[in-house]
């Protein structure tokens, strides 16, 4: 069979095609990493910078700057390891009534999501909310922290994990259900530190929530204030047992 005959414009578009798959898989390699930056990031420092021997006060307050400081390397990441914006959903913009409609029912539904992440405790279920009770403790005591720390969670956490790592999971897969799972597992991995299920299955479900709201109207800061508000109420309504 004689040999196929190839021009330079055979060539070329070889070429090009070769390159446009090398060029796919190193976007999709970089937005991988930068997905799983932020689960590994985290943790990495904490052990670098955070001792259990150290005072609980100066660990708590020390480690929201931790979660800043992820945002901004990870804020760094995007813009000049993807080379793309940050949120790859353009914001939308809505009139004060969707906001404020938005706000209360996705709050509602969040704190549906708390009355069934307790539903294991009713049925029997008994944990060490130890750590829980501490945090509680020393928030309740200090008002400035509890809001600065209800303040951390809310644009940090919602701007990772809902408006890079959902945002990045979606061009990944067509089923528009599996970024909000993926998303809301991830975001439930990083509250490991409470140690109970209760709070990893709290987790889970508002991650959910968050997740549909923010797939369905391109809104970050309703998202935001939602979480802020779920943390700062919780926090200070706290009543915990050893």
């Amino acid at each position: 069979m004689p040999e196929p005959i190839l021009t330079d414009d055979i060539l070329d578009d070889i070429i090009i095609h070769s390159d446009e798959k090398i060029n796919a898989r190193r976007f999709n390699t970089l937005m991988i990493s930068g997905i799983a930056l932020p689960i590994m990031l985290y943790p990495f420092l904490s052990m670098l910078f955070l001792s259990p021997t150290q005072d609980l006060l100066y660990r708590l307050i020390f480690s929201r700057f931790l979660i800043w400081a992820v945002l901004g390397i990870l804020y760094l990441y995007a813009r000049y390891g993807e080379m793309q914006p940050f949120l790859l959903w353009k914001e939308e913009k809505y009139n004060t009534l969707f906001y404020i409609k938005a706000i209360v029912g996705v709050y509602l539904l969040c704190f549906a999501s708390a009355i069934t992440a307790h539903i294991p405790a009713w049925l029997g279920l008994h944990e060490n909310n130890a750590v829980l009770f501490k945090l509680g403790t020393i928030m309740k005591q200090y008002p400035v922290l509890l809001v600065f720390g209800a303040i951390t969670a809310g644009i940090t956490e919602e701007l990772v994990f809902r408006g890079y790592i959902l945002s990045r999971l979606s061009l990944f897969f067509k089923n528009r259900h599996l970024p909000v799972l993926i998303s809301a597992a991830l975001f439930s991995f990083m509250h490991l530190s409470y140690k109970t299920i209760s709070e990893l299955l709290f987790s889970f479900l508002i991650g959910i929530v968050l997740g549909y709201h923010y797939q369905k109207y391109r809104s970050i800061k309703v998202v935001i204030a939602v979480h802020f508000l779920v943390d700062v109420i919780a926090l200070s309504l706290f009543k915990g047992h050893k």
